[in-house]
């Protein structure tokens, strides 16, 4: 804990050595930490590689640190974690390089992209509606700017649905998430239906972590 706590303070190679002094009448131990703090880093450049499609602020917005703030090595963790939460790499290296002078540091974050949109498409039969079917298109990092984005065609024998979903994970830059749902049914006029519909709506939704 207390090599812990050095660090979260930004001394990155702070040394702790335990001091154990036994009191053999009483039978006890008397701990002291001896901590070597070291010099204070400094991370003097993020470098991100790796990301062809993915923005460079998609990914510098999980680290809950920025350039010119104390190195911190349980943030570095943290924040590494929160990027491969994205679902958007396969791969997540993060590698510290010397800075310009000894108390920085450069951190590099090399990724790995994987696929993040997905294709859909589902048939059935109901007595009511007939032969029905779906096509979906999802799409989990639009544009690479971490957005999420489906559209939904479906079509029976009796009707047609439209669906569009967007979501913005960080509305206005900050850890809200926003988003809105917008959908269309058209009813046509059958044997069994006495006349025709068509309904259009929409919904708006916020969320917070």
């Amino acid at each position: 804990d207390v090599a812990v706590r050095a660090t979260q303070q930004g001394f990155a190679f702070a040394e702790v050595r335990p001091r154990i002094d036994r009191d053999i009448a009483n039978r006890t131990f008397n701990i002291t930490y001896l901590v070597d703090e070291g010099a204070r880093i400094y991370v003097e450049r993020i470098n991100i590689t790796g990301n062809i499609k993915t923005r460079d602020f998609v990914i510098r917005r999980e680290l809950d640190f920025a350039e010119g703030d104390p190195f911190n090595r349980s943030m570095v963790i943290r924040g590494r974690n929160n990027i491969d939460a994205l679902g958007y790499f396969s791969k997540i290296d993060i590698s510290t390089a010397p800075g310009s002078s000894p108390d920085k540091i450069v951190l590099n974050i090399n990724v790995q992209e994987q696929s993040t949109g997905e294709y859909g498409a589902t048939a059935g039969y109901s007595t009511t509606d007939g032969i029905l079917g779906e096509l979906s298109l999802t799409e989990r990092n639009f544009l690479g700017r971490g957005q999420y984005l489906r559209i939904a065609v479906g079509r029976s024998e009796t009707g047609e649905t439209y669906d569009l979903s967007f979501t913005e994970p960080r509305f206005m830059g900050l850890k809200i998430a926003a988003g809105v749902d917008a959908y269309r049914r058209v009813v046509a006029e059958s044997a069994t239906i006495s006349y025709g519909t068509q309904t259009t709506g929409a919904r708006l939704r916020f969320g917070l972590p």
